[in-house]
């Protein structure tokens, strides 16, 4: 029995009905609770953390009363602490051209697990703006601890499960909740440009996942694009600590499409990726696609002329995001 997990004081939830709405306070509150009375979370805490630190966690969980606190109190402490053990510079640059004031869609390449929103989330706090709602696969909540702690951090749930029906009743939803959230000024979002990390270096934007954006369009594609604010997000590690692993992985479903991972290998790379060495580590942030949305508009219609953004042969990214046969984005890196 793992610390008081049986008194759960939050409800259980099924991949096809995980909530896309953050944790109330009073829900978030009782999560911080439970996951602090997880005593295999403590013993790893207390194995990894300097007791410093360590301290200064059990001391803050206390005063936690919403998001905010938890990610400024808790989340940031931890992740520079990471990023002094494991890290030789973490940069950002192109945050110049943001406003603070505004909400964006970041949609990102995908190399780590946790790390790629949280390195994001990080430099947001540290230069004035407000942390992300972040879009995870339900494949990461099925572990109890897990959920709790990406549901605190504000993540909602991408499901990858489930008959088309319910796939796509979810997408329209998430839709929806990611157009509300930016346009009502309540939070920024973090996507992936594509379904899971990229094994094999190719870091082309998925067009299902574009689709998905402009599900629940009202007035034409370009105009729901652009209240969307989107913003192309590039991170680059110089050492990927789950390289190898992701290899391995890509090498299997190669040999054999049914291969399925173990439940547990997504907790270990996370793991992996927080431990291992990275070198050094830049997040470049793109100026919001306003003037190639223009493009678009002025062409023939989105439905004619809209494509995923080419990658060359060698599998190198550009802006993640999609657009007219004539129009050049700016890179992300």
């Amino acid at each position: 029995m793992e610390g008081k997990e049986s008194e759960k004081t939050l409800p259980d939830h099924s991949p096809a009905d995980l909530a896309l709405r953050k944790y109330t306070d009073t829900e978030l509150q009782a999560a911080v609770r439970e996951v602090f009375s997880n005593k295999n979370m403590l013993a790893g805490m207390r194995s990894f953390l300097p007791a410093d630190l360590y301290e200064q966690l059990l001391t803050a969980k206390d005063q936690v009363k919403n998001s905010t606190d938890f990610q400024h109190q808790m989340m940031l402490p931890f992740l520079q602490f990471v990023a002094r053990i494991s890290i030789n510079g973490l940069t950002a640059s192109g945050l110049d051209r943001l406003d603070p004031a505004e909400r964006y869609l970041f949609i990102c390449n995908h190399r780590d697990i946790g790390l790629d929103s949280a390195f994001l989330n990080k430099a947001l706090a540290e230069n004035g703006f407000t942390t992300t709602q972040i879009a995870i696969g339900d494949n990461l909540m099925t572990h109890r601890l897990a959920e709790l702690i990406f549901r605190i951090n504000k993540s909602f749930a991408v499901l990858r499960s489930g008959s088309p029906r319910q796939v796509y009743q979810h997408s329209l939803a998430m839709s929806a909740h990611i157009h509300r959230v930016i346009t009502s000024c309540e939070d920024s979002v973090w996507i992936a440009q594509r379904e899971g990390r990229a094994k094999d270096g190719n870091d082309c934007t998925q067009i299902g996942v574009l689709k998905m954006l402009s599900l629940c369009h009202a007035q034409g594609v370009v105009p729901h694009f652009r209240d969307l604010n989107v913003v192309p997000v590039a991170i680059s590690y110089e050492y990927d600590p789950t390289g190898l692993v992701k290899t391995q992985d890509f090498l299997r479903k190669q040999l054999d499409p049914d291969y399925k991972k173990r439940p547990e290998e997504d907790l270990e790379h996370i793991l992996l990726g927080i431990r291992g060495q990275k070198g050094r580590v830049h997040l470049h942030f793109s100026a919001p696609l306003t003037t190639e949305l223009d493009t678009v508009a002025a062409g023939d219609g989105p439905k004619n002329n809209w494509k995923p953004w080419p990658c060359s042969s060698t599998g190198t990214s550009t802006a993640a995001t999609a657009c007219t046969p004539s129009t050049t984005l700016p890179t992300t890196c």
